[in-house]
């Protein structure tokens, strides 16, 4: 029988102001915790076996829907639940709209010598390599785009980059849980990618070759930075070749998000039309 969760009413509770701090990154990074929020973000980390540490709900807040997912983290997860009145899961919250589900969850790292990419595969790895990406919406959302493109993948470096932003998890509706992603050193990621033999692709306003000029049929990591920044010298100069993308307008770049969707779907459609061939 499943005893009765804590019941908190109070604002002045230290639990309370312990979630509240919550919001501060330097808060999140110091405890390694994140916040999960939004029903299909929630379903998708328990349905990928990502560790949760704390449900808190509130009945009052909760859909059919809310209430079926609090039921199914009940029943398939380990985490303490705690229950919550409106006004302080109101206070808790980290978006304005609460939808009466909240989980606290440790910030799971992965590292480079864990993700598979070997050669014995059916397909060629495919990789996303970001420098210096602050916006948590961009970087959500381009793991979303890898997730659909299939990339094997997402590798951050550079500063600025706040992985565990619970508006990254809800951007990325839930990929953020199913792809591989790796914050690590510019140096040890370059090292990483020659070791595997991962060629590296750079987006540059300046490259001579269009995007899909490029082969992308083989292991490659497509490599991004900032609209307004682009690359450091460093990584531009690390990478084995540099391609644009057409600007037919007045604008001069994309949005990152929109560049890694490109060139990602440009490497599957390469992929698919070679597999045809060789059939």
């Amino acid at each position: 029988m499943n005893r009765m969760p804590l019941h908190i009413s109070s604002l002045q509770n230290d639990q309370v102001k312990s979630l509240v701090r919550l919001r501060n990154r330097r808060e999140r990074d110091q405890r390694e915790l994140t916040i999960i929020e939004e029903p299909l973000v929630i379903s998708r980390a328990l349905a990928a076996g990502y560790p949760l540490q704390t449900v808190y709900f509130c009945s009052e807040q909760l859909d059919e829907e809310g209430q079926s997912l609090l039921d199914n983290l009940r029943r398939n997860s380990d985490a303490e639940v705690v229950q919550l009145d409106p006004r302080v899961m109101t206070k808790v919250a980290y978006r304005d709209k609460p939808e009466g589900l909240l989980v606290v969850a440790p910030q799971k790292k992965t590292r480079l010598d864990s993700l598979d990419i070997s050669d014995n595969r059916e397909k060629p790895a495919l990789l996303v390599v970001l420098e210096a990406v602050e916006k948590p919406g961009n970087l959500g959302a381009i793991l979303r785009i890898a997730d659909g493109a299939g990339a094997d993948a997402v590798l951050i470096c550079g500063q600025g980059t706040d992985l565990f932003n619970p508006n990254v998890l809800r951007a990325s509706r839930g990929a953020f849980f199913t792809i591989p992603t790796v914050a690590a050193e510019t140096k040890d990621i370059l090292d990483f990618l020659v070791g595997a033999g991962i060629a590296s692709l750079a987006t540059c306003p300046t490259a001579t070759s269009d995007y899909t000029t490029a082969d992308l049929t083989g292991p490659v990591a497509v490599v991004l930075g900032t609209e307004h920044d682009g690359l450091s010298t460093e990584l531009l100069n690390s990478c084995n070749q540099t391609v644009s993308i057409p600007m037919l307008g007045s604008g001069d770049s994309l949005n990152v998000a929109t560049s890694t969707a490109i060139l990602l779907y440009e490497a599957v459609r390469q992929r698919v039309t070679a597999n045809l061939n060789k059939g």
